[in-house]
């Protein structure tokens, strides 16, 4: 008798540990979540058409500026003009940051663009998941297909312009993507419900990330000119590249519910 109670409380507390699993809400928003951003990567990893156009317009903006820099300039050379001059790290680090930005663009009017075409945007809505899981899952996605432009596009500026690399490049990259696809994920949301959303979305976004990407800029062009990452982590563009990225996606996590309807 005292056996079979044992067993039979044994049982209920099983049972009870498998409900506590099943019942964590945090776990099961993260799986959620990762599920989601997995069937985004998934799809693009059948179709290719978001990673392959990105890449190819980076590269080929990277073999133009090529073309166009003095042979054999340096990194600390002086770019001239009859506007003035301005050091070839400044303009690498500008046309770095530029390419990136018109690249992520192309990935970004395709964030919602499955849905679209499927008509499933409302059954995406309907998903038993809160909607900042939405944003983080397609926010996920977008960042690989970012990161992917990167990993091709600085060792291509590395060997045609002999750039420097590092740590402080890849924090610098890092803290800069957060910002960008915070922003743009966001947008790509709005601009998805619209006809002309390939117009609308850039109109939005560039707004927004012009805090972004100056202190982008600022950083790579220094790490580029070879200063030391202490200093110039002194000069405070990396205090605001990180406020500006926790703005950006508190904002772009709470905003998703409202611009969704």
């Amino acid at each position: 008798m005292t056996a079979g109670l044992g067993t039979a409380g044994q049982r209920r507390a099983k049972g009870a540990g498998r409900r506590d699993r099943r019942g964590d809400p945090s776990r099961g928003w993260l799986a959620k979540t990762a599920a989601l951003a997995r069937k985004d990567l998934i799809v693009e990893a059948r179709g290719r058409d978001t990673l392959p156009p990105m890449m190819a317009f980076a590269l080929t903006v990277t073999v133009l500026l090529a073309f166009t820099l003095p042979d054999g300039a340096r990194v600390d050379a002086q770019v001239g003009s009859s506007a003035g001059s301005a050091p070839i790290a400044d303009v690498l680090a500008g046309f770095l940051w530029v390419t990136v930005l018109f690249a992520g663009l192309i990935g970004f009017a395709r964030t919602f663009e499955v849905e679209r075409d499927e008509g499933a945007i409302d059954v995406l809505l309907l998903a038993p998941l809160d909607r900042s899981g939405i944003y983080l899952a397609k926010a996920v996605a977008n960042s690989v297909f970012i990161l992917g432009v990167q990993a091709v596009l600085l060792p291509a500026f590395a060997v045609l312009f002999s750039v420097r690399r590092g740590l402080g490049l890849v924090a610098v990259v890092i803290l800069a993507d957060v910002g960008l696809v915070a922003i743009g994920t966001l947008f790509a949301s709005l601009a998805a419900q619209t006809r002309s959303r390939e117009l609308l979305l850039p109109l939005l976004a560039f707004p927004a990330l012009v805090p972004v990407f100056i202190a982008a800029v600022e950083l790579t062009s220094d790490l580029f000119s070879g200063s030391r990452l202490d200093t110039v982590a002194s000069r405070g563009w990396f205090g605001i590249l990180i406020a500006f990225d926790i703005v950006f996606s508190v904002i772009g996590a709470l905003a998703f519910e409202y611009v969704v309807e």
